[in-house]
């Protein structure tokens, strides 16, 4: 009997990973350096560090290499705060945030939204002389939108420089908009800005778990004294050093992207769906009740369309969907018509 492939094969967008699959450059570097895993990775990837160094014209002294940037959030949550102090993030946000800030037993205040954007009122007037780290992702997962450079620009002149402001800028290379912060020209004003950003998304190697951050010598010192030895594998640092040199595939991801995101909002938008415009390699969909939610999802997931569910992120009446090839794309709305 035969099986129609479009009802047999899953469309997995659910985490947000490259559809054009890993850097080939980064796949032949592996490739050719696979004999050596018996061999131990570098201390604090110095290679890689330099490479990142080089292609952000910055010193090693400012780059800190991490197993994905989970790695580099476990830090600062876990040491960067003491009794007594509290960290800022948004409502409405990367779920690992309030997941660690838990694990850790930290007191965590929670800024409010304002039209699914993320408010930097709302953290001004969250923030006290307590607060020593205040997290925002831009563009935002999951709601994709981003806040501009004027608005870092006030909330890093309304906080001390004792407190931590990190942006993770995990899909800044997905950004088209003209109005968002240039932060590596902004870390010269304000010393307390910390820069946060990864291989797993427009690189393609969200598998092999490496990111790194971008802050002041101080700073990076804390996080090279806190890291553990080896904690960044061999194959990560090897892929990620190749990865960096192919930019043909960064345009390539950013162009498909471009065009994915473009299609994908207008015609969400033309059934008559509640979309939040993006910046990222995903479309945040929200409805007024959970039970219309539901349906949605589950009509797509009955279809072999893997979405996912915002109620770990703080919002039970929305979905978060990846922006995939174009053909993938048609197959949604597709999907949505019926």
């Amino acid at each position: 009997m035969n099986i129609d492939r479009k009802i047999a094969e899953k469309i997995k967008l659910s985490q947000n990973e490259n559809p054009l699959g890993p850097s080939p450059m980064a796949y032949k570097a592996i490739s050719e350096q696979c004999n050596t895993i018996n061999r131990y990775p570098e201390v604090h990837s110095v290679t890689l560090k330099s490479e990142l160094a080089s292609h952000l014209e910055l010193s090693t002294e400012n780059i800190f290499v991490s197993a994905g940037l989970v790695e580099a959030l476990d830090i600062m949550i876990r040491n960067f705060i003491v009794k007594g102090e509290n960290l800022i993030i948004p409502k409405l946000t990367f779920v690992a945030y309030r997941l660690l800030a838990k694990v850790f037993n930290v007191e965590t205040r929670f800024s409010k939204m304002k039209d699914y954007r993320i408010d930097v009122d709302s953290i001004i007037e969250n923030y006290n002389n307590q607060t020593k780290l205040i997290i925002i992702a831009n563009p935002n997962n999951p709601t994709g939108n981003i806040i501009t450079e004027k608005e870092l620009i006030k909330l890093m002149e309304s906080v001390s420089q004792q407190t931590y402001v990190a942006i993770d800028e995990a899909y800044c290379e997905y950004v088209s908009d003209e109005d968002y912060p240039n932060t590596l020209k902004l870390q010269k004003e304000y010393p307390n800005l910390i820069v946060m950003r990864t291989f797993s998304k427009i690189y393609g190697l969200a598998g092999l778990r490496v990111g790194y951050v971008i802050a002041s010598k101080e700073i990076i010192k804390q996080f090279d004294y806190y890291q553990p030895p080896f904690t960044v594998n061999k194959m990560a640092t090897i892929a990620a050093s190749a990865a960096l040199k192919d930019k043909q595939f960064v345009k390539d991801s950013f162009e498909m992207n471009l065009a994915g995101r473009a299609f994908l909002e207008k015609e969400l938008l033309i059934l008559g769906y509640n979309v939040v415009s993006s910046q990222s390699n995903f479309i945040f969909v929200f409805f007024n009740e959970q039970e219309d939610q539901d349906k949605i999802f589950n009509k797509l997931a009955s279809n072999n369309v893997i979405a996912r569910k915002m109620g770990p992120f703080g919002d039970f009446k929305a979905f978060r969907i990846t922006i995939s090839k174009l053909e993938n794309c048609q197959k949604i709305i597709d999907c949505l018509r019926h």
